[in-house]
């Protein structure tokens, strides 16, 4: 693949033409009579006629060679753009381009339908709005909710992301306050959460429904709700939830108690595609497709789990891992926990990365054996390219994926406000200017070179990249760099 950087790393040299040394000229003792001269239009035909074939080949070259390293080069662009979590590939140092409000909250910024979606706060409202990634161009604007008017009218509002584009459909959710004056019966009424479908495209309402109780937690997947809440009895209710309508696909509660307030034991809820891991008095793992029970942990087992795809894997601190298969059957041992990574192009698709604290390695993903180990106090952050980038403390770099060899890292003086990205080519890290204000530095890939550096706002808090857009956010505001 050519190398996308060659044009910004191209410099100007001024070359001065060195004398040419003619040797000194001789009678020959033989003199050659001397060759007719032909007509000039006579000798061009000749020559072209000599030459043409010559010309065509190399100017053929040329093309082909342009076409090929344009198609390999539109080729990588398209499968980083696949990626979730991947900045789209950047042609030079990227610059703002556009500013809005914004903030740090999750659920405030998704990509939809080639848009970013931004959730925001104002005066009177809660509006959703859709902007243009490249120009901040705003394609539509919805208001979901009123603004808080006081602190026991208070309102407030999410709309929950995937990791990729999540399509046609945005779903907001937006907590209701509780009746303000009332008799006793109303005071006891349960909290309400309102879902506000809106249509991607224009930002058209599509129904609303509402989720009721003692709420756990709430989480998308593809264009649906998983939502968890408790019963009078402590039992966790699940059920996955059409987006739009509301209408239940699958419901299942729990035959444990899962929050004890005696035993200070709280429920909680995660969903990892294709897993949904319910926490409480014992950890159940169901399938996230149709709220089968997958495995039951025994009460008080501390297990932890990882979705890996088509399978999954479950580590306590008594009895070690497992790598599992879908149905729950155990496979081979773990040591720790496969990482969770913010982003992963498949280059490694046969290898599994785990954490084992001081250790980092790399295991045949279908047998377990052991491909390389790697002491590091750093956290695989993102894979691509072969390369597995990692972060801690104040400094990042870079392993090579294949063997766990040590690329190249940077020590930037301070602690990271933020994990580093890429867009394939580059890592696209934190840093500070020689007077100690933050910037996006951008370094190889693979080794480490410092190609640019791009100053940042000041309180930067946090720098994603969101449908392959790079998005940089203060506590306030939220500005596209590209």
């Amino acid at each position: 693949m050519a190398d996308r950087r060659l044009a910004a790393r191209m410099q100007l040299v001024e070359v001065e033409d060195a004398p040419t040394a003619t040797p000194p000229s001789r009678v020959q003792d033989n003199p050659v009579p001397p060759v007719p001269v032909l007509d000039d239009r006579a000798s061009t035909r000749r020559a072209l006629r000599r030459w043409w074939p010559v010309a065509v080949v190399v100017v053929l070259g040329v093309v082909v060679a342009g076409v090929v390293t344009s198609a390999r080069d539109r080729a990588f662009v398209a499968r980083i753009a696949a990626v979730p979590g991947l900045v789209h590939p950047l042609d030079s140092a990227p610059g703002p381009r556009w500013e809005t409000s914004g903030s740090t909250l999750p659920g405030t910024v998704l990509a939809a339908d080639g848009a970013l979606v931004v959730l925001t706060a104002g005066v009177d409202a809660w509006t959703v709005t859709a902007h243009d990634p490249a120009s901040g161009a705003v394609r539509w604007a919805t208001e979901v909710a009123p603004s808080s008017r006081a602190g026991f009218e208070s309102t407030a509002a999410t709309c929950p992301a995937l990791r990729e584009d999540v399509g046609g459909l945005v779903l907001c959710l937006v907590q209701q306050p509780r009746v303000l004056y009332s008799d006793d019966s109303s005071i006891q009424e349960p909290p309400r959460i309102a879902v506000v479908p809106l249509s991607s495209t224009d930002g058209a309402r599509l129904g609303s429904w509402d989720v009721r109780g003692a709420i756990v937690g709430i989480d998308r997947v593809d264009d649906d709700l998983v939502v968890g809440t408790l019963d009078a009895d402590a039992h966790l209710v699940v059920q996955r939830r059409d987006g739009r309508t509301g209408d239940v696909i699958w419901s299942m509660v729990t035959p444990n108690v899962m929050e004890q307030a005696a035993t200070v034991i709280s429920a909680s809820m995660r969903v990892l595609p294709p897993l949904v891991v319910l926490e409480g008095g014992s950890t159940i793992v169901l399938d996230v497709g149709d709220g089968r029970t997958i495995m039951t942990s025994a009460r008080f087992s501390g297990l932890q789990v990882a979705a890996l795809g088509d399978r999954f894997a479950t580590w306590a601190p008594v009895g070690g891992g497992r790598v599992r298969s879908v149905d729950g059957t155990a496979s081979y041992a773990l040591k720790g926990l496969p990482v969770d990574l913010s982003a992963d192009d498949g280059s490694r698709a046969d290898s599994l990365v785990v954490d084992e604290g001081p250790e980092i390695a790399a295991l045949d993903v279908t047998t377990g054996d052991e491909r390389w180990r790697t002491r590091t106090t750093l956290d695989p952050r993102l894979l691509v390219a072969d390369r597995l980038v990692v972060s801690g403390a104040s400094t990042y770099g870079v392993l090579d994926a294949a063997d766990g060899r040590v690329l190249w890292d940077v020590d930037t003086g301070v602690v990271l406000p933020w994990n580093p990205l890429s867009d394939g080519t580059l890592v696209l890290g934190p840093g500070t200017s020689p007077n100690g204000a933050p910037e996006l530095w951008g370094r190889g890939l693979d080794d480490g070179v410092r190609y640019w550096s791009v100053p940042l706002p000041e309180g930067v808090r946090r720098v994603d990249a969101i449908g392959g857009t790079l998005v940089v956010r203060t506590e306030n505001t939220l500005t596209v760099y590209g």
